[in-house]
């Protein structure tokens, strides 16, 4: 059994220590649920933040997801053409 203490700031906040994070997993950007059982216990549970890397091919589309460099690329030009229109559309050319 590991035991580890923390105090409660004026805020309500209590910072995890370290090793009880470590053994629970717990990162940066991580949730933590608490759950108080019918006997009084608090049972302290860490909920894993997702990446965005996990969501891909989450969603059923026909284009086929390459990698996130890709589709990062592939936005920023999507972004830039779209922007470059706006302006030519307002009659607001930069050229």
């Amino acid at each position: 059994m590991i035991r580890a203490t923390s105090k409660i700031t004026g805020r309500g906040q209590v910072q995890l220590p370290a090793e009880i994070r470590r053994i629970m997993g717990g990162e940066i950007g991580d949730s933590v649920l608490f759950t108080v059982q019918d006997d009084g216990k608090v049972v302290v549970e860490v909920i894993k933040k997702r990446k965005l890397s996990d969501l891909g091919g989450a969603l059923k589309s026909s284009v086929v997801f390459t990698d996130l460099e890709h589709e990062a690329e592939a936005t920023k030009e999507i972004w830039v053409s779209k922007r470059v229109k706006g302006t030519q559309h307002n009659g607001k050319n930069m050229d």
